[in-house]
């Protein structure tokens, strides 16, 4: 594929970020009751045996993350074709280890979570410790693993974008400090789940819309046409 045509796609695909972000915040309009509280068992299982529950994990928390992937991707490439290539390599690989552990607590959320609540409800109040084995020691673990990663992948990138000089470096900061703070939100039920959506989108359709403005680079074209995109930017 063409330099050209390839940071074409980068800079349309760069418009996924946004969508990603509307996802994350669309998840956060409503959120779960705490079934730590006591009494709050009964709400917390009719909460999560509704289809709007599953919807929601399957569609804005698995689906948008994958498309947020491909915004990242997008992104990996645009700033590799620049300056900071190495850094976004990083970024790029970090980023995507640190969704991982995402998806396997929405894998849970969606399914164990879901059979859970319907249980509960079905009259078999013994799957209250069931709830707490699955999201004990293994589950923090594995969310805490993830928003380090994320938190590294995000700052990297940061990096990479101010490095670029064609893309504005408080948006970077600002997608920086976006989904370790929607994380945390969203591990914790607070508000910072919100905040942390909403500096996502703007921060992306900031970056974007900065991209969507400078065409491709003249002076790293001819290695990019030669090579595929990782190979170019290691080389860099």
């Amino acid at each position: 594929m063409q330099g050209k045509t390839l940071d074409k796609y980068a800079r349309a695909g760069l418009w996924l970020l946004p969508i990603y972000g509307v996802a994350n915040f669309v998840g956060t309009i409503s959120s779960q009751p705490d079934y730590h509280k006591a009494g709050l068992f009964p709400a917390y299982a009719r909460y999560i045996s509704t289809g709007s529950f599953l919807a929601s994990h399957l569609a804005l928390s698995i689906i948008g993350t994958g498309i947020g992937l491909i915004g990242f991707t997008a992104l990996f490439i645009y700033l590799a074709r620049r300056r900071a290539s190495g850094v976004s390599v990083a970024a790029f690989v970090t980023t995507t280890l640190g969704n991982m552990p995402a998806v396997a607590m929405f894998g849970v959320a969606a399914f164990a979570q879901s059979a859970i609540g319907k249980a509960y409800l079905a009259g078999h109040h013994d799957v209250v410790a069931l709830n707490s084995s699955v999201y004990g020691t293994a589950a923090n673990l594995n969310a805490a693993a993830g928003i380090l990663l994320l938190t590294a992948g995000m700052i990297l990138f940061a990096v990479a974008i101010s490095r670029s000089q064609s893309l504005p470096r408080t948006a970077g900061i600002l997608l920086a400090a976006s989904l370790p703070i929607f994380a945390i939100g969203s591990i914790t039920g607070t508000i910072l789940a919100s905040i942390g959506a909403l500096m996502l989108i703007g921060s992306t359709i900031w970056i974007a819309r900065s991209a969507s403005m400078h065409e491709a680079p003249r002076s790293t074209a001819a290695t990019v046409d030669q090579q595929p995109p990782v190979l170019a930017a290691l080389d860099a």
